[in-house]
């Protein structure tokens, strides 16, 4: 299942404009036609305020804006929260009036593709040779839908886990090679009085689904096979129910109500999560100062690491004007390109698609915690998706609404699996 050896190259070189309501659209394209300013293309996005990324997505609108000044002008809407941005598309689809350029997370392409508003982008990706080539055949093999393409990624996702190698010497311990290892460890490391885990259980269960996503991707060949499967039909196996049984313990024994990010805070001492969490350590506002040389980083026991292409950006403009497709199909190009992926790999430690985004000396030397992620991916023995990418949108829902229950011991693993599958026929 690996399609990750292109990264080994990639160390060899080393907003607030509202969306406009759709009784607008006639009247900005109107006012387009006659020439009365720049064509104007509608996106919105959860990269805000304290995101990771928010930064580099600032940036990579900014320089669009300043290259197509006078040609072309992004209308951002900022949403606050990555649930607040999927419920209100989900929203918008369901009246056939999703921005120009949405990205397609969570079902919302799925959605797209559905009222009829999402382009097949292969045609266009075949007519632009050095877009395709900035894109890597990586990403569009991900997120091909037979011979159609709805979306396309601008990172590649490697997801392991940082720890607090402080706490560990404490506990006396180092990154579990088991998941028995793994339990153990996280016992020892409360008996010395750290909290071993910053897990979640609202919004989609980020951190809680990136470790459930290891336990059962791990898990041989069948865990594995259920971990690289799209949209299971069934949740009711061995692989599941084991790994609901490890976090029901975590978190009723292994975690805090805030432990959320605690990382970065000196409260706990691992969270999963991607490179783009880095910077963060970096940032005095988010991190503690004396914790930036303490923050180590692992695979998962049993040597596995989600590796992953986005779901991406979806261009919406099936039915607009043909002025807004083209400018709307412009800003997707640039979004997901070579210049863009270089923003969100410097500013935002986001892994790019191919090798034509190099990490030089500099950044390695200053990003030794991505550096040591991608050397990583080159021997590991499990690779796998995330429940994001996997799962349907209403069993996200499921896990955020059922897991309080499995952690007070309420509701059996068995049972909270039975549940994701009920979960999953909704979305049919």
């Amino acid at each position: 299942m690996k399609f990750k050896k292109i990264m080994a190259l990639l160390l060899a070189g080393c907003m607030t404009v509202s969306l406009a309501a759709c009784g607008n659209d006639e009247e900005k394209k109107n006012a387009q036609g006659n020439g009365e300013g720049p064509v104007e293309v509608d996106y919105a996005t959860f990269m805000v305020g304290t995101h990771q990324s928010a930064e580099a997505e600032k940036k990579v609108i900014d320089e669009f804006n300043k290259k197509y000044e006078g040609k072309i002008k992004v209308n951002i809407e900022e949403l606050p929260s990555d649930s607040a941005y999927v419920d209100k598309m989900k929203t918008l689809a369901a009246s056939n009036a999703l921005p120009d350029v949405v990205i397609g997370k969570e079902g919302i392409r799925e959605l797209a593709v559905k009222n009829g508003q999402a382009v097949d982008l292969m045609p266009l990706l075949e007519e632009d040779a050095q877009w395709k080539a900035e894109v890597g055949e990586g990403a569009i093999e991900y997120n091909k839908d037979g011979n159609a393409l709805y979306s396309i990624a601008n990172q590649k996702q490697i997801i392991g886990y940082f720890y607090n190698k402080a706490m560990f010497e404490d506990a006396g311990i180092k990154p579990a090679e088991t998941w028995d290892e793994f339990m153990s460890n996280n016992e020892k490391l409360k008996e010395v009085g750290h909290t071993p885990l910053a897990l979640m259980t609202g919004e989609n269960c980020w951190t809680t689904n990136l470790w459930l996503a290891a336990m059962i991707g791990t898990n041989g060949e069948s865990g594995n096979e259920f971990m690289n499967t799209f949209h299971p039909e069934s949740y009711e196996n061995d692989s599941v129910v084991k790994a609901l049984g490890m976090i029901q313990e975590c978190l009723a024994e292994y975690t805090t109500s805030d432990a959320v990010g605690a990382l970065e805070q000196g409260k706990t001492a691992m969270i999963a999560n991607g490179p783009w969490m880095t910077p963060d350590f970096e940032d005095p506002e988010k991190t503690l100062p004396e914790l930036k040389d303490k923050i180590g980083i692992a695979a998962y026991p049993e040597n596995g690491l989600i590796e992953q292409y986005e779901v991406g950006y979806v261009l919406c403009t099936n039915e607009d004007d043909k002025e807004v497709q083209e400018a709307a199909l412009e800003f997707l190009k640039f979004k997901t390109g070579k210049e863009a992926q270089t923003i969100f790999l410097e500013d935002a430690g986001a892994l790019p698609l191919t090798d034509q985004v190099q990490m030089s000396d500099k950044f390695v030397e200053e990003n030794p915690l991505v550096a040591e992620l991608v050397e990583m991916s080159n021997s590991n023995k499990w690779d796998f998706n995330n429940i994001d990418n996997t799962a349907v949108a209403s069993t996200i829902e499921a896990f955020a609404a059922y897991y309080p229950d499995l952690a007070a011991g309420s509701l059996k693993p068995e049972e909270m699996a039975k549940k994701l599958t009920e979960a999953a026929a909704k979305t049919k």
